[in-house]
C-alpha cells in the first residue's frame, strides 16, 4: 500500500468522530468506545491481508507477512486517558528532615601538616644499583676490541643442485626452477611476456616473435606446466631442465 499522509489525516479524523466528542476522544482502555476504535482499525487492516492476535494483556497485534524471514515491528496506542482533572497523593520514601537547630557543631578544620621528605631512601637505592652495575661495568671492560665478523657471502648466484634433486623425485622443484630461469629470460628479452601472465597468455605475447622458435617453445612451456601441476610425477623433469637451457640462447633479443 503507497504512503498517502492526505489518507493517514482524514482516517484520524474519522476516529474523532466515531470515538470523541466535545470533551476529546473517549478511548478509555476496556470501555465500550475502546472496543469500537479497536474494531475499527481492524476493519481498516482487513484489506492488507494482516492477521490479527490478541494476547494475555489484551494487546492488538497484526501481523503482515512479506517474502523476507526479517521483521519490522512498529507498536502505537488507540486508547486515551480520561478528559478530566485527576488528583494524585505521593508519598515520599525519603526520611523525615531533621531540623537544622538540632545537629551538633562540628569541629573547626585546620590545615594538614605537611610530612617532612627525605633523599636518604634515594641515595640508598642509588647506591645499590651502583654495587650491582660495577662488575658488569668491570667485565665489560675486560672484553676487549671485538674481533670482526667475515662479512656474509650471498648466495643468490649460486646454481640449484638439480641433479641431486632429480635423483631425489623432487621432479617439480626441477620443473619449478626451470619454469623461473626461462620465464626470467622471456620477460627480459619481451617485458610485455612478464611473469604475472600464464602460459598460454605468454606464448600469444610471443607471437609476434617470428625470429623465436614458436612451436618449441610453446611444447616447452606446456611441459613444464604438466610437470610442476600434474597429478603424477613428470618422469623427465631434469630433461626438460636441459632443453630449457639449449631454448634460451635461442630466444634472442629484438633487434634496435
Amino acid at each position: 500500500m503507497p504512503l498517502d499522509p492526505s489518507r493517514t489525516v482524514a482516517e484520524l479524523k474519522e476516529l474523532r468522530e466515531l470515538t470523541g466528542d466535545e470533551n476529546g476522544a473517549q478511548r478509555v482502555a476496556w470501555t465500550d468506545v475502546w472496543e469500537t476504535a479497536r474494531g475499527w482499525l481492524r476493519d481498516k487492516t482487513a484489506d492488507t491481508g494482516a492477521t490479527e492476535e490478541i494476547d494475555e494483556a489484551g494487546n492488538q497485534w497484526f501481523t503482515l507477512r512479506g517474502a523476507s524471514e526479517r521483521a519490522l515491528l512498529i507498536g502505537g496506542h488507540i486508547d486515551s486517558v480520561a478528559p478530566r482533572t485527576q488528583q494524585l497523593w505521593i508519598a515520599s520514601v525519603l526520611p523525615p528532615a531533621i531540623p537544622p537547630e538540632s545537629l551538633a557543631p562540628q569541629p573547626h578544620a585546620d590545615f594538614v601538616p605537611r610530612t617532612a621528605v627525605s633523599v636518604g631512601p634515594l641515595l640508598i637505592l642509588l647506591a645499590l644499583a651502583a654495587l650491582l652495575l660495577a662488575p658488569l661495568h668491570w667485565w665489560w671492560r675486560r672484553r676487549g676490541t671485538p674481533r670482526p665478523r667475515p662479512a656474509l657471502t650471498l648466495l643468490g648466484d649460486v646454481a640449484p643442485p638439480l641433479e641431486r634433486w632429480s635423483d631425489a623425485g623432487e621432479t617439480r622443484a626441477v620443473a619449478a626452477v626451470a619454469t623461473l630461469r626461462l620465464r626470467a629470460l622471456i620477460a627480459a628479452r619481451l617485458p610485455a611476456a612478464h611473469t604475472g601472465l600464464d602460459t598460454e597468455e605468454v606464448l600469444r605475447t610471443v607471437a609476434g616473435r617470428t625470429d623465436w622458435p614458436q612451436a618449441e617453445l610453446g611444447d616447452l612451456l606446456r611441459s613444464l606446466d604438466e610437470a610442476r601441476f600434474g597429478e603424477i610425477s613428470f618422469p623427465d623433469a631434469i630433461g626438460l631442465a636441459r632443453w630449457a637451457d639449449q631454448v634460451g640462447p635461442r630466444l634472442v633479443p629484438e633487434a634496435a
